[in-house]
């Protein structure tokens, strides 16, 4: 089936080929992966109570978001879901100590149906998200959420097949599955036929998602031949080792294409969640950045002995819940109905203009991430190769970095910011007016739906940008 974009197939590359066709790439990758969650884990627990110089707070919410935000997601989409380390235990039982029985899949229980989609991820997302504050600063806490994440992976890879917890609970995942739709890295196959030939007649019979002697099936629950979108597909390359046709490509896209395909369906669960992933970097930019610090203070619970912190505390909790999922959403839903009104079109409903143009919002929420992200290295760098020097807080100077003083980098952040934005809000006003030309077919009717989302998306970027002044 020919590709409406131009792509580059990776997997062309021998080297690279062979290297992804190892069974042992993948289980080496997370083992790596995991050790410095181990770290993650105990430090939080035995090293030093400030968060500035605990490594698991270090680690997670400074090097370790950084480097998804601004690296992986943008450029390599799920790639860090090919060695994520939450799920290393629990994949590791369900792949090789239940094989012990004679069944892989062991338990082997339904997922409900009413939940197969994004809704409770987008409940648990919320959860951790309003209590960021909290876990950037106390590195017990920091523990407790890591711990918590790998002990309900496990116990969700004994109970169901495959990855029902990547794909329907995870809340990082939440936010890398939406992006990777604009990361130019996507695997596919190369020739739909051969998909749709029967085995007899030199087809295949659908190892890349049920498995072979080669491989796993497809833990996403994925199906190649049918995908056109990169949201659920972890990179994971079972179904490259699979393939009897050697039909699958790892391809390089241009930016964003993804989003401008007609193939795509749009669904309401996926549009709150980019609505609620574009509302988040807003808050946490407002209440880390801002000139509000009484937020951050009011945020934190474990700050408050007494009766009045409590109530300071659950006004902070309707706050954030309120911008997140009342305001954000609703000036949307209003942006939707002046589109509908503008157009003049009486056949389109709002609640289809409401769930198509939320992707349009997908380049700007994930550049506001890459913004926020961005100032966060510039300021907070110096604490990395201090706690990366003495880890445990025992004294050790392993790089003779333990006395580094604070050195935030502060000047490049307005411009950049600047840069980031604009970049954002032209990105998604094009995929936006593209959107809108599929719904309407009339270019004048589109440009006229445009305008109150491209009001709404240049308030956004101000808003965005005065926490910075």
């Amino acid at each position: 089936m020919k590709q409406p974009y131009k792509r580059r197939d990776l997997l062309k590359n021998r080297l690279l080929k062979r290297i992804i066709l190892s069974r042992n790439l993948q289980p080496f990758a997370t083992l790596l992966a995991f050790v410095p969650f181990i770290f993650v884990a105990i430090t939080g627990i035995i090293g030093v109570s400030s968060g500035a110089k605990n490594f698991s707070v270090v680690f997670t919410w400074i090097l370790w978001s950084v480097l998804l935000a601004l690296l992986l997601v943008p450029f390599l989409g799920r790639s860090w879901c090919f060695l994520c380390p939450i799920v290393w235990p629990g994949e590791l039982i369900q792949r090789k100590l239940w094989k012990r029985f004679g069944d892989s899949k062991f338990l082997n229980l339904r997922w409900p149906k009413v939940l197969q989609n994004v809704w409770l991820q987008i409940f648990i997302f919320v959860f951790f998200g309003i209590w960021m504050v909290v876990l950037v600063t106390q590195p017990f806490v920091t523990t407790i959420a890591v711990v918590t994440l790998i002990t309900v992976a496990t116990i969700t890879f004994i109970l169901f097949p495959r990855r029902k917890f990547c794909r329907y609970l995870c809340p990082p995942g939440l936010f890398i599955g939406l992006y990777s739709a604009y990361s130019p890295i996507e695997v596919r196959v190369r020739d739909r036929d051969i998909c749709l030939t029967p085995s007899e007649d030199g087809g295949c019979n659908k190892e890349c998602y049920s498995g072979s002697e080669n491989g796993y099936g497809c833990p996403w629950l994925e199906f190649p031949q049918n995908m056109v979108s990169s949201i659920d597909c972890g990179l994971c390359m079972e179904c490259v080792k699979t393939c009897p046709r050697d039909n699958i490509a790892l391809n390089v896209k241009p930016f964003g294409t993804e989003l401008e395909s007609e193939s795509i369906e749009r669904k309401p669960d996926e549009a709150w969640r980019a609505l609620i992933l574009l509302a988040f970097p807003l808050v946490y930019t407002a209440v880390l950045f801002g000139p509000w610090a009484w937020i951050k203070s009011w945020g934190d619970l474990l700050l408050y002995t007494n009766s009045v912190g409590v109530v300071h505390h659950l006004f902070y909790i309707i706050l954030i819940t309120d911008i997140v999922l009342g305001l954000l959403p609703g000036l949307h839903l209003i942006a939707s109905m002046g589109a509908k009104r503008l157009s003049g079109a009486k056949d389109i409903s709002t609640k289809k203009l409401f769930v198509n143009y939320a992707y349009a919002y997908i380049p700007l929420g994930l550049m506001l991430w890459v913004g926020f992200n961005f100032s966060l290295i510039m300021i907070e760098w110096s604490y990395i190769p201090v706690v990366i020097s003495d880890p445990f807080g025992a004294g050790w100077n392993l790089l003779g970095t333990t006395h580094l003083p604070w050195m935030p980098i502060a000047l490049p952040i307005p411009i950049a910011e600047v840069i980031f934005v604009l970049l954002g809000v032209f990105l998604s006003l094009k995929v936006g007016y593209n959107s809108l030309s599929r719904i309407f077919l009339n270019k004048e009717q589109a440009v006229k739906a445009l305008i109150p989302f491209a009001i709404l998306t240049a308030g956004i970027a101000i808003v965005y940008l005065w926490f910075y002044i």
